[in-house]
């Protein structure tokens, strides 16, 4: 049997921001086009691991706003997703130590009170959106979208 029948395409990879990880541009495209919607980025685990470490790459001293809105929008995603507990006010303090704005957790205070599951879900569904409109007019996301364009026009057609 002759090795002539398989031919070995060669893969490119693109460096990640941080330099860790390869992508192909398949998975660069992908993300490329999520990157159109903040809502859609941060819904996908890739595209937000990769906006962090974007942020992360040109971060010199404290976390930015966008880092911390981030923060806390996955924080509630985690809230979200555990069906077997309710937030309780540590998880609210939790919110607050990462940069949660005082009338946000106010709110989240009150919602507790009522120890109803739904309102409290409401609740963490507003500080998400709070946190998308946060990023999605921070000059990081745009910056971030752009940096992926960049990579795209590197790729050999």
């Amino acid at each position: 049997m002759s090795c002539s029948l398989f031919k070995v395409k060669p893969v490119i990879l693109i460096k990640c921001f941080c330099g860790c990880t390869d992508m192909t541009p398949a998975e660069v495209q992908r993300i490329y086009t999520l990157s159109n919607s903040v809502h859609e980025t941060l819904l996908d685990e890739e595209a937000t691991k990769l906006f962090r470490k974007f942020m992360e790459s040109r971060r010199s001293g404290d976390k930015n706003e966008a880092e911390q809105y981030l923060e806390i929008y996955e924080k509630c995603a985690l809230f979200l997703a555990d069906t077997q507990h309710t937030i309780t006010h540590d998880g609210v303090n939790e919110l607050v130590d990462l940069g949660l704005p005082y009338d946000l957790a106010q709110d989240m205070s009150k919602r507790l009170l009522s120890a109803d599951r739904m309102d409290i879900n409401n609740g963490l569904n507003r500080i998400q959106g709070k946190c998308r409109n946060e990023i999605e007019a921070s000059s990081d996301f745009r910056e971030f979208r752009d940096a992926i364009a960049e990579k795209m026009r590197r790729v050999p057609k």
